[in-house]
């Protein structure tokens, strides 16, 4: 229960300061070798230093506590690292050649002593986007811009909508150390994203009109290619908009991907969809997931250790939010001619749960292999886990699973079996140990009814020596808006719920509908616009907190960044003297304003359910902007300069409507701090 006193105190632990905050790190790319004995990681500022990026590469043994340690010594931006196949190096992506600007990749050879790795350039002569290296380990798949155009000193005006420098795709070979363009692709498209097929022969990727976020909301032409020279593309297919994430090709002759529950939807649940292509033709997809909970990253979990055990099979590990849970499944494909047409799903295996902890945006891998002299198969799960329940600081942990497989039946009866199937966890790195030494928090994950019914869950965050009587309330409002808040501990410059809770507040955030985690119906409520659902299910978390007497409903607050940020004006202009304080975090508040401006226009206008050029103004939906008059929340309006998602003018625009229609104490209260070169986030 929140808040409650605590007995005892320490004296010498400190509450959480902005100081603290702006020199944490954060922990992700989790990648786990083929042999999956060894785990690779990057720590990364979370706040750029005062002339450029830095990253630091490190390194740990799966089953060793505590035997995480830095692999590059921090001094450039090293990051994207992964295993090459054979296990014995790793290739990742650095500016060594020129700090601050360069995109080129290395290879870092791991059988050298502790102390004596110095990483070979791979000279590609181009910088690099996104890479992949195939199955065999003998060539890269990257992307890169198809030609270099000479800068132009005399005019640099921007044609809108012209592609200058579309992303072309590009093979580097180990053998010969030469790289070339993969030819037969229309070149006025842009690369979005590709794979490897699972024997190394083919690639297949995705097309887009152009790079911008706007050209993801549009159709996306599907391809494979031979990397034999001369080939020609064979067209698969398009989707509607972009799909999340890249796509994974199994060796069961499936290409899997993530989707909006209804594909061409852009506010929706995601969920898993198979499509089947052994036949050279797609055949009708599956869909899995999505209807109550969300699928929402994949990993291939395969490796040469396991190829040859499963021919014409493949499997993924598919991370899936529950509400404020996670778990994470194998899903085990077949190719079977004797199965019935398009049943090849032969298996669903739970690998691992959260339990009070939670994974940190999506920093985790999964890897299955086999071991044939011993007999022995073993499937490993490496994640960022964190705890605001048990105040444990986001660190990489392990998770080994150990089984003798055995299947009894074949499809479609789908039975595999697990007779002994035991996992161990190890907590391999110690990271952001400065949250252990400050004062501890208390989060708790609540339910409660909204007024129509439906059932909601959010988080509540306080000060463990917080006194036993209702508290000053900040309603914390997660981004998105398909997000979700869930018990993790990992204070950050858009985040301040452990930073205010620190400060004596009690911070409640609500998983609002539209959010992440209870499948289409509810993440598809956020297509009737802003306001109609989301804004009274955040107001009803704050009414459920006073109603339990732990929140002062005379002292309330509300704050939020992006989505939460658009929330936060929404609310303050639409409740006018609830809230005492708001803080509107790189947020909308003109929707017409938004499609015209915005980089995503299609998004805006789902969220907003309004075109600025449809006509009739009579039917518009009013946006925060239009009932500013009256407001007496003194509003702290956070923005950056170089934000292209949510355009400045937004920020400046409800400022100045503000200054010009809020009360006198609006007026007063309200100011706005413009951060110059700062994006969304």
């Amino acid at each position: 229960m929140i808040p409650e006193p605590t007995s005892t105190t320490n004296s010498n632990l400190k509450a959480i300061c902005p100081s603290n905050v702006a020199a944490t790190q954060k922990v992700r790319n989790v990648k786990i070798s083929p042999d999956t004995k060894q785990i690779i990681y990057q720590v990364v500022p979370f706040y750029k230093g005062p002339e450029r990026m830095t990253s630091e590469i490190w390194l740990a043994d799966t089953d060793i506590a505590g035997s995480a340690r830095r692999l590059t010594d921090g001094l450039f931006n090293d990051r994207a690292a992964v295993f090459h196949p054979d296990g014995n190096s790793v290739i990742f992506v650095s500016d060594r050649t020129q700090p601050g600007k360069a995109k080129d990749l290395y290879q870092l050879c791991l059988s050298n002593a502790e102390g004596a790795r110095d990483p070979r350039i791979l000279n590609f002569e181009r910088s690099v986007q996104e890479f992949e290296i195939s199955p065999d380990g003998q060539y890269i798949a990257y992307s890169s811009i198809r030609h270099s155009f000479a800068e132009s000193t005399a005019c640099d005006a921007k044609v809108y909508g012209f592609q200058k420098t579309p992303l072309g795709l590009w093979i580097y070979s180990f053998i010969t150390g030469e790289s070339r363009l993969v030819d037969g692709i229309d070149g006025a498209c842009h690369i979005e994203s590709f794979t490897w097929s699972s024997d190394g022969f083919e690639l297949l990727y995705r097309l887009r009109k152009g790079k911008e976020a706007e050209y993801s909301e549009q159709e996306i032409l599907v391809q494979r290619i031979s990397v034999t020279p001369g080939s020609r593309p064979v067209t698969l297919g398009t989707y509607p908009r972009s799909p999340s994430g890249s796509n994974i090709w199994l060796g069961s002759g499936h290409i899997v991907g993530l989707q909006s529950y209804e594909p061409g939807n852009s506010l929706d649940a995601r969920a898993l969809f198979i499509h089947e292509i052994s036949s050279g033709k797609p055949k009708a997809a599956k869909r899995l997931y999505g209807d109550f909970e969300d699928a929402v990253r994949i990993v291939d979990m395969q490796s040469k250790y396991c190829s040859n055990r499963h021919v014409g099979s493949g499997m993924i590990a598919v991370e899936v939010c529950s509400d404020v849970d996670t778990h994470i499944d194998a899903v085990y494909l077949h190719r079977n001619n004797s199965t019935p047409k398009d049943n090849y799903l032969f298996a669903v295996l739970p690998l691992f749960r959260t339990q009070g902890d939670a994974i940190w945006f999506g920093a985790w891998d999964a890897k299955y292999a086999h071991d044939s002299a011993a007999g022995k198969t073993t499937v490993v799960v490496a994640a960022v886990l964190s705890s605001g329940i048990l105040n444990e600081p986001p660190n990489v942990w392990s998770i080994r699973i150990d089984e003798n497989m055995e299947t009894k039946g074949t499809p479609p009866s789908r039975a595999w079996y697990y007779p002994s199937l035991t996992s161990v966890r190890y907590k391999l790195s110690s990271h952001l140990d400065w949250l252990k030494n400050c004062a501890p928090l208390r989060t708790e994950v609540i339910h409660w009814q909204a007024e129509d019914g439906t059932r909601l869950s959010g988080v509540v965050r306080s000060s463990k020596s917080a006194v036993n009587r209702p508290l000053p309330t900040v309603l914390f409002i997660h981004g998105g808006p398909y997000r979700r808040d869930i018990p993790d501990y990992m204070p950050y410059f858009c985040n301040w719920r452990e930073l205010l809770a620190s400060a004596g507040y009690l911070v409640v955030s609500p998983n609002y509908r539209g959010s992440q985690g209870r499948g289409h119906a509810f993440a598809f409520a956020a297509n009737q616009g802003i306001g109609v659902y989301d804004w009274p299910d955040c107001e009803s978390m704050v009414d459920e907190v006073i109603r339990r007497g732990w929140a002062d409903p005379t002292r309330l607050a509300v704050a939020g960044w992006s989505h939460g940020g658009s929330l936060t004006a929404w609310g303050v202009t639409l409740t006018k003297d609830r809230f005492k304080a708001a803080v509107v975090g790189a947020g909308a508040s003109n929707w017409e304003g938004m499609v015209m401006e915005s980089g995503s226009p299609e998004l805006e206008k789902a969220i907003g359910q309004r075109d600025p050029w449809d006509g009739e103004l009579h039917k518009r939906n009013l946006s925060p902007i239009h009932r500013v008059d009256g407001v007496s929340t003194a509003v702290l309006i956070l923005h950056g300069d170089k934000d292209e998602r949510v355009p400045v003018g937004q920020a400046i625009g409800l400022y100045r409507g503000l200054q010009r229609k809020a009360n006198a104490r609006g007026k007063r209260g309200t100011e706005l701090v413009i951060y110059p070169r700062e994006p969304h986030g």
